[in-house]
């Protein structure tokens, strides 16, 4: 385990006895002052909460509460108790978007008593870039959990960045709209007919802003035990009401003491204060993993993309040629090892594709000769990533995970990619039961020193601090909607560093260099008009320029990163496969000068091994010019630069492909004007100069 630094600080203030309200100090404000929370209940003992940012009021007054099958902690409660806390310290991170993370806050832990005189503690950690909150019960044996109550009632109908709300799913449009927006209707845009709930609703993480430009993301962190959560949305008082999901009116059992996980409103300033934040890591615990040396951030190939387009097929005896071949598997393997790519995932290697979805994890089709891929692999130090797709048979998965596990730990196979696609039986994707479910596959994965990334999963909370081997996940629609299904919107990029990846790590797949497809079978490829008819759906092509597609290694954080296009592709543009080449997966420092939700993003990110920077910037359907201000770097230090930008015409409905590469010096007092075109990006690697 990665050794903890710095000093901590930890402060007991006062604990109260029982008194009025009155006599408590029950408010608690973040280490700068900036946000302010007070706690209280109202005359009819219903517990409450509000927030304010810099003066601001952002949530007004919002109800506290739980109801048990045994007791009702929403009403008739006196607020009898308040201690305060405070904590500055430090911690580093296995991997990460930086190497060194803050933990400073302060707390506040109000305890309200009920007639029955049982306790309920609400618990507030103030950071300067969000709050978190859960409850703690108190006792023995067990209970079920009913109902939450805990809402966010905003002061007024901010602008909201939302997908529709889902037990289910998380793979849908975003939606940008007044909070007002989050109707029926436009959740049917949002889901496309998929499993969305049938009232107004969220998922998590949603992204609002006031007028006044505070930006507010609402999530949770240290999802364990519990039924994950979305958000009711009562558009006639501008609130938010806690969601948690579940096939039955029961919604999860507890056993006593309990603690909820982290209900989590991330605040700042601006858009790019949102990705700055570290809040969710540190409302999770540290790493309970005693050796993490074995868990190695990577970028790697894939067997994969050329199953969308329709080149190869996972069922071994499928209408197409068969994808996980042992000789195109050592294909892949030796372009790994000749751009220093760390691994190869493969799908489509096991017995059951082609057999009602039924899987078996440790048997291999006849054509894929899993010890000498491994061995192969090995010699040219590249790692086969293994693959578990369950197709939502999850109990036909978690009676074969354990010997399945043991299987890939016995190969060779350092790290898995698990699947959920489809409706699982009895469960639901975000019900306590799954909750469980994926946290199971990860701790018995780090039994076996195996590396996990899930799709199809709950979303994700944080735990990664707590079981490092959580490498990534999807949770939304991610690049292979690009050539399947309705696509995905030109916002859709820009929009998810604010939304969605402020979950965690998220395995988006970028790099897609071919982005008509005219080098596959796909319907696309079909039609040589280059140009891109103005009704335009989005279908079956990406909708983004080739220097875009770079910049998302940088904007897009995930220690995994695939690099997601066929070999043959990339040999087509060797100088855009440079920058893959070089940029990292694990950062020292990140920040993000200039951004606005859904619009466009530039962030910057320092290598954690090196002294060099990388820069990427991506846009919607606009053409922008950003003039990058270049103060994170090293004073007194010049830098050589190299950009990888849009080229003359470019733009995604035209010229996607155009781009150009060019080198210039700069220093911290620099600025440099960049043009991005429709769809378009820029991306950077600076080097301090020897």
């Amino acid at each position: 385990m990665r050794k903890l630094w710095g000093i901590a600080l930890l402060v007991s203030a006062f604990m109260c006895g029982c008194v009025s309200e009155s006599q408590l100090s029950n408010v608690v404000t973040s280490p700068d002052g900036r946000i302010v929370v007070e706690v209280g209940a109202t005359d009819e003992g219903a517990p409450y909460y509000t927030l304010t940012f810099d003066g601001e009021s952002v949530l007004e007054q919002s109800s506290l509460g739980i109801v048990t099958t045994e007791e009702d902690y929403t009403s008739g409660l006196e607020l009898v108790a308040v201690e305060h806390s405070s904590a500055n310290k430090s911690w580093e991170p296995v991997w990460g978007e930086r190497a060194v993370i803050m933990d400073k806050y302060n707390a506040i832990a109000a305890t309200f008593k009920n007639q029955a005189q049982k306790e309920i503690v609400v618990e507030f950690r103030a950071y300067n870039d969000g709050v978190g909150m859960r409850y703690r019960i108190a006792g023995q044996g067990s209970q079920f959990v009913k109902d939450e109550k805990t809402s966010f009632r905003f002061a007024e109908d901010c602008e909201a960045h939302w997908i529709a709300g889902s037990y289910d799913d998380d793979e849908f449009a975003y939606m940008h709209t007044p909070m007002s927006g989050i109707t029926l209707e436009n959740m049917a845009h949002s889901s496309l007919g998929n499993r969305k709930l049938p009232y107004p609703s969220v998922n998590i993480p949603v992204t609002l802003i006031t007028s006044r430009g505070t930006h507010v993301t609402i999530h949770e962190a240290a999802l364990w035990n519990y039924a994950a959560m979305s958000l009711r949305y009562d558009g006639q008082t501008n609130n938010f009401i806690s969601d948690l999901a579940s096939l039955s009116e029961v919604k999860c059992p507890v056993e006593l003491p309990f603690e909820t996980p982290w209900r989590v409103i991330i605040v700042g300033d601006r858009a790019g204060a949102l990705v700055e934040s570290t809040i969710v890591l540190n409302l999770n615990e540290p790493c309970r993993l005693e050796d993490t040396s074995w868990i190695k951030p990577m970028k790697y190939v894939g067997v994969w993309w050329e199953m969308h387009l329709k080149l190869s097929t996972w069922d071994c005896d499928g209408a197409a040629p068969h994808c996980a071949t042992t000789e195109n598997v050592k294909r892949y393997i030796d372009f790994a090892a000749e751009n220093g790519f760390g691994g190869v995932l493969v799908e489509g290697w096991n017995v059951g594709w082609g057999r009602d979805e039924r899987f078996e994890y440790s048997m291999p089709y006849g054509d894929f000769d899993i010890a000498e891929i491994v061995a192969y692999g090995k010699e040219r130090g590249v790692a086969l990533i293994g693959h578990h797709e369950t197709y939502a048979n999850v109990e036909n998965y978690e009676e074969q995970m354990e010997e399945a596990y043991r299987y890939y730990a016995e190969q060779g196979v350092p790290s898995v990619k698990t699947g959920y696609v489809g409706v699982i039986r009895n469960r639901l994707h975000n019900s306590y039961e799954m909750v469980n479910h994926y946290n199971w596959t990860v701790m018995e994965a780090a039994k076996n020193r195996l590396m996990v990334d899930i799709h199809e999963p709950v979303h994700p909370t944080g735990i990664c601090r707590t079981y490092p081997n959580l490498m990534s996940a999807e949770g939304m629609r991610g690049q292979e909607w690009q050539a399947w299904n309705s696509g995905n919107s030109i916002d859709h990029n820009p929009t998810l560093p604010f939304t969605r990846n402020l979950a965690g790590a998220m395995d988006f797949t970028p790099g897609i260099f071919d982005v008509r497809y005219h080098n596959s079978v796909n319907a696309a490829a079909k039609n040589e008009k280059y140009a891109v008819d103005a009704n335009h759906d989005y279908k079956f092509f990406v909708n983004s320029t080739l220097a875009h597609q770079l910049a998302l290694y940088v904007v897009f954080y995930s220690p995994i990163q695939m690099v997601a296009d066929l070999p043959e592709n990339y040999r087509e543009h060797p100088k855009a496969l440079e920058f893959i080449r070089n940029v990292p997966v694990d950062w020292a420092d990140t920040r993000v000068p200039e951004a606005k939700v859904g619009d466009y993003c530039v962030t910057a990110r320092k290598d954690k091994h090196s002294e060099n920077w990388y820069v990427g910037g991506i846009t919607d359907g606009e053409a922008r010019d950003v003039t990058l201000a270049f103060d994170f770097l090293n004073d007194n230090t010049i830098y050589e630069a190299t950009i990888y930008r849009d080229g003359a015409g470019a733009a995604w409905d035209t010229y996607p492909q155009k781009y150009v590469v060019e080198r210039c010096t700069v220093t911290s007092v620099d600025k440099l004007k960049l043009h991005m075109a429709p769809g378009g990006g820029f991306a950077i690697e600076l080097q301090p100069e020897q």
